[in-house]
């Protein structure tokens, strides 16, 4: 039980720690706008449509979201979520794939974010798609002297649950899909170190050159 607290409390103290987004924390409220089909974190009108954000221990480290009827609204489809120009956008991070939330008819949709409008959230990284994989092997490049930001994109029908970097420094947040390189060698993404066919390691290169 210590140890799953522990835990709880570093993903919260990162989520608080970030500056890219307004993380929505285990306390907090999400509101949906039905005049202007919109999302904020606070109130905005007398008809907004308030989720409460709850996470229970044996989750997996998924969301839920509930109306104020205590009827289920969201999950467990992401791990993390945050607003964003009027979006409630979800990373789930055991896929590596992201989501916006459609409300509609009563009901909240998870729809899978394009690869353009991923771009456009995280516009100081290079996507790089899993199926860009070769034999589960990839190399990327990036400028000498420089770090460079990676977003790995799962676009097959893959899951990573429980999957690790190696070196962990690559990767110091809870989002798996967030790799930071800052020199050339070998990134092994794997479940506990195995290499298996139920569990396939992928192998990203890192390799420098003189232009980005």
């Amino acid at each position: 039980m210590k140890k799953i607290l522990v835990t709880f409390a570093a993903i919260m103290l990162w989520a608080i720690n970030s500056t890219a987004f307004g993380w929505v924390l285990g306390v907090q409220n999400v509101y949906y706008n039905p005049q202007n089909s919109t999302w904020s974190s606070s109130q905005q009108t007398s008809e907004d449509i308030r989720l409460k954000n709850k996470r229970f221990v044996g989750s997996g480290g998924f969301s839920e979201y509930y109306f104020d009827d205590n009827k289920l609204a969201i999950g467990p489809v992401t791990n993390v979520e945050f607003v964003s120009d009027g979006r409630f956008i979800g990373i789930n991070s055991h896929d590596l794939k992201f989501f916006k939330y459609i409300y509609k008819d009563g009901k909240i949709i998870p729809e899978l974010l394009s690869e353009e409008e991923i771009q456009k959230l995280y516009p100081d990284y290079e996507i790089v798609k899993i199926s860009e994989f070769t034999n589960y092997e990839i190399t990327l490049y990036k400028k000498i002297f420089h770090k460079k930001n990676f977003l790995l994109l799962n676009d097959t029908p893959l899951s990573f649950y429980k999957y690790n970097y190696k070196p962990e420094s690559v990767n110091p947040s809870y989002i798996k899909t967030f790799i930071t390189a800052s020199h050339p060698g070998k990134i092994v993404f794997s479940h506990y170190g195995d290499d298996t066919k139920d569990f396939p390691a992928l192998k990203i290169h890192i390799k420098n050159r003189f232009k980005d």
